[in-house]
């Protein structure tokens, strides 16, 4: 039946069918009355009609495809099942004007061949709703499959057959569909607020690399732009910030109104969307970053975050989403986060400062116990930067301030008198100093 658009029955057959209608339909001028034959024909019809599409709706019961996140487009079982009951409906509704030429018997025919087919499509489809409800908002992408399908190839042909026969049940299945859609969009919002944690220290890495909310937030956004022709008259249906509350059922009853397709008010919610998705991250992100006790551990925690969405936005598919305004932003943000790590080498900076005193009449360095200790290596080993070009950035700034002042510091104490042991504070030359922070920053295994 997928693959072929012909009847379902031999044309040899069909001809009889046609014959022996014909000659029921004009008995009744030769014997008197008209027989009805419409019972047996659904009874035997309908009989066939659910045995032929029985083993899709078992295959869809069975299957796993839709479940997890890297779920490949086209490989739903309901897809299969979605195509072959619309050309079930299709292809009964060409045989019965054929077999039956009084219209009312036909439609009553009709109506009773599809019912049990119908009744156990829409269950499949409900069963797999209550799937996708169970389900991650990352995992339901088959759902936008679903819907596509549906709006794209069957919604017209099950409009027109709802002239002849009732088919509103199929069309509050797949709104049902749309609605856990738009409810995952809520529950999407809510963990970028991060409303659903207990701690904002949770899941943060010791070394402050990206998060995982970051990670799978973008990804996300990406997934929504694959599939936009049917996210943005979903939008539309609960408008500007309606993603913000969970919808009720009765928002389905609008979805007459929305065409399927790109138009400039869904392109514009989307786009809406994805930035106040972006704002609320930013402020998640920063709440996070209060988790970490080392003030510099938190600052390249919101650098590593910030510069990985922003080379996102500026990359495809987002950038065709994002504007300027956006990648302006998140660039001051980043800038800012560099200037505040550049800061944090303030205390070692000023110690290799020439500040020297006099005290009792001789010249003294003012390095004590503690400021002989900031020459050693600082503990940022254990610290992440993984993007290349960020990272190397980060240390050509560290370098460019502290490796000269630090040969200036060498070449003025390391033959003075400041200790019986100058050994043991100065141990690195310039050159290891330059190789040491060329270490800093590796992300860890």
């Amino acid at each position: 039946m997928l693959n072929s658009n012909s009847e379902m029955m031999t044309t040899a057959s069909m001809k009889q069918l046609s014959q022996l209608s014909t000659y029921i339909s004009s008995s009744e001028k030769e014997i008197g009355y008209s027989v009805d034959f419409t019972k047996p024909y659904i009874d035997i019809r309908s009989s066939f009609l659910q045995r032929s599409l029985h083993p899709l709706s078992q295959s869809v019961q069975l299957s796993e495809k839709h479940q997890g996140s890297s779920y490949e487009r086209g490989s739903s079982e309901f897809l299969k099942y979605t195509e072959c009951y619309t050309k079930m409906l299709e292809s009964e509704y060409k045989f019965a004007q054929q077999i039956m030429g009084n219209e009312q018997r036909r439609a009553a025919a009709l109506k009773g061949t599809i019912v049990p087919a119908t009744v156990e499509y829409i269950a499949a489809g409900k069963q797999l709703n209550a799937v996708a409800k169970r389900l991650n908002y990352t995992e339901t992408t088959f759902v936008f499959d679903i819907i596509e399908k549906f709006d794209r190839e069957c919604i017209a042909y099950v409009e027109e057959l709802s002239h002849v026969v009732s088919l509103h049940d199929i069309q509050d299945m797949i709104n049902s569909f749309k609605l856990t859609v738009l409810r995952n969009f809520y529950e999407f919002m809510e963990d970028v607020r991060g409303r659903k944690e207990v701690s904002q220290s949770v899941n943060l890495s010791s070394d402050g690399t990206v998060h995982e909310m970051t990670s799978n937030t973008l990804n996300y956004f990406k997934r929504l732009y694959v599939w936009r022709d049917t996210v943005e008259p979903l939008l539309v249906l609960i408008g500007d910030g309606g993603w913000n509350s969970m919808p009720s059922p009765q928002i389905m009853n609008d979805t007459s109104r929305v065409q399927q397709g790109e138009s400039a008010i869904g392109a514009a919610l989307l786009q809406k969307f994805f930035v106040d998705a972006l704002d609320q991250m930013t402020v998640a992100l920063q709440l996070k970053s209060r988790g970490y006790k080392k003030q510099t551990l938190a600052t390249l925690f919101l650098l590593n975050n910030y510069n990985h969405i922003l080379r996102q936005i500026r990359s495809p598919p987002l950038n065709a989403i994002f504007d300027d305004g956006s990648e302006m932003k998140f660039g001051k943000l980043v800038k800012k986060q560099l200037d505040a790590y550049q800061e944090s080498w303030k205390p070692c900076v000023e110690n290799l400062m020439d500040v020297t005193y006099v005290r009792g009449g001789a010249i003294k360095s003012s390095m004590g116990s503690q400021e002989r200790q900031l020459i050693k290596e600082r503990a940022q080993q254990t610290y992440a930067i993984p993007d290349t070009e960020l990272r190397n950035q980060v240390i050509r700034d560290v370098k460019n301030v502290l490796v000269p002042m630090y040969g200036r510091f060498l070449d003025k104490y390391q033959n003075t008198d400041f200790t019986k042991n100058p050994a043991k504070y100065i141990r690195y030359d310039k050159d290891k100093v330059d190789r040491m922070i060329s270490h800093l920053f590796e992300p860890t295994a």
